[in-house]
């Protein structure tokens, strides 16, 4: 039984090339490894699009040479145009073959996401258990699709079916690490904004879920707001695997709050250490609560970056976010990771509900007063299944004539939101005003002029500045 998985295209097809970098999909390579290890008779397949560069016509030949008996497309919201034309084309060569959609898109809009691409199936929230039960319904016959929970579907009168909800996987331990040899793991390269290193780089999980709130963020659509941690010695273990079997040296610890437990951390920090690992990696923390040994441990096993997600630099949109974050304390907590020798990465949101000129000014100026090596500006975007999305859709907020293509939150495109208060052409002059302002500063060139250390800095800088060009004045 040969089971095809695909990441579809998005640069070829209306997304920003570059933005994002080039990432291993972790979903995918879950999912063959916990097939793998559920069926061993079936065969897997991985098929990057995105990162092989491949049009959709090119993605539909190869999987018609490997005939397979079900394929599964993975979905967020800004590529989700890209899988319904996919998805059509699949269905044009190979209309036997069952599809199934799953990630964060599907499990946020499963019934609209179904009618809209015209797969067969979606999985809704986290995808392995429902994958591999979907497996053996395919070997006997789809008899019993009923009894698969998380699993959305078409009935034979036109309806669409959706099941209970999912239970979370409470051990993540016990499943088997990603199926990296699926993946021709030479072809990622992290955004310049988070490489810490030369060669092959790939992304760990550490965890699933985050016990914040925030209205923008979608992780809660799959992973729900209940953290769940791997043992120190299971994520370690991984990283020797990457090390030893595929030459993998640099790492994106993918966690939404890595820094959670800082026990954790330091034992994690101390395994590392011990077992003398010369890696490089980038997490992502808050910026509150993060103390000298902590950081100091983090540097000496390797961690060259952490990514803050500060969001706004105005209290009144700060709470309006639903993000508990002090910004005296976010400011020491950038002072301290700056002085364990730690790069700062920051994020920011602009165009949120009730956000005013005035506000965004606000964070401008205190994402000056940081002065992070990295400044990431993003403009609102009202992805299915936050908060935000459901304020903007009550509100009569949302583009009418938005694709999903637009949702991407840093595109040449313009806002799906239309706030009363805020026009669209009115955002996009501050987002770009924003990036203009911030990185041609003397203060922050000289910060990184002198955070310089490796060659790979100068390339870096090099691609941020093709990255900074792209975004059109």
């Amino acid at each position: 039984m040969q089971i095809l998985l695909i990441n579809p295209a998005f640069s070829l097809y209306g997304g920003l090339k570059g933005h994002g970098g080039s990432m291993a999909p972790l979903n995918l390579c879950y999912l063959a490894a916990y097939g793998r290890q559920h069926h061993p008779d079936a065969e897997f397949k991985i098929i990057d699009s995105e990162a092989q560069g491949l049009s959709h016509e090119e993605t539909v030949n190869e999987a018609e040479l490997f005939s397979p008996r079900l394929i599964g497309i993975t979905t967020n919201t800004c590529v989700f145009d890209s899988v319904i034309k996919l998805i059509k084309m699949l269905k044009r060569k190979l209309p036997d073959v069952p599809i199934i959609i799953g990630g964060p898109h599907a499990s946020s809009l499963p019934e609209r996401s179904l009618l809209e691409s015209g797969a067969d199936f979606a999985a809704i929230g986290e995808g392995e258990l429902t994958f591999s039960e979907l497996i053996s319904q395919i070997k006997t016959g789809l008899k019993s699709l009923e009894q698969i929970d998380g699993l959305a579907y078409h009935n034979h009168n036109g309806t669409i079916t959706i099941n209970s909800c999912r239970g979370l996987i409470q051990e993540l331990d016990l499943l088997p690490f990603p199926a990296r040899d699926l993946i021709e793991n030479s072809l990622y390269i992290p955004p310049p904004t988070k490489r810490v290193g030369l060669g092959p780089n790939t992304i760990i999980s550490t965890s699933r879920g985050c016990p914040f709130n925030c209205g923008f963020c979608g992780a809660q659509t799959v992973w729900s707001r209940k953290i769940r941690f791997r043992k120190p010695n299971c994520v370690v273990e991984e990283i020797k695997d990457c090390v030893n079997n595929y030459g993998i040296m640099n790492f994106n610890f993918t966690d939404e709050f890595f820094t959670a437990n800082k026990d954790r951390v330091l034992e994690i920090c101390d395994l590392i250490c011990k077992l003398k690992l010369n890696i490089s990696w980038v997490c992502s923390a808050r910026a509150q609560r993060l103390d000298k040994a902590t950081l100091e441990a983090m540097k000496e096993a390797g961690c060259h970056e952490i990514s803050f997600g500060i969001e706004s630099g105005n209290q009144n949109i700060l709470k309006k976010i639903d993000k508990s974050l002090n910004l005296d304390e976010a400011l020491e907590t950038i002072r301290a990771t700056k002085k364990a020798g730690i790069k700062t990465h920051a994020s920011y949101i602009l165009g949120y509900i009730d956000e005013t000129e005035e506000t965004i000014k606000d964070t401008i100026n205190f994402a000056k007063k940081l002065n992070t090596h990295v400044a990431a500006f993003f403009i609102a975007s009202p992805l299915p299944g936050t908060r935000l999305y459901a304020e903007a859709l009550e509100k009569g907020y949302l583009r009418p004539d938005a694709t999903w293509a637009d949702y991407s939150p840093l595109s040449n495109k313009d806002s799906v939101l239309m706030l009363p208060e805020l026009p669209i052409p009115v955002i996009r002059k501050w987002h770009r005003k924003a990036i203009r302002s911030y990185y041609m500063r003397p203060k922050y060139l000289i910060l990184k002029l002198m955070s310089i250390r490796h060659w790979y800095d100068i390339i870096n800088l090099f691609n941020g500045l093709k990255l900074f060009l792209s975004i059109k004045k």
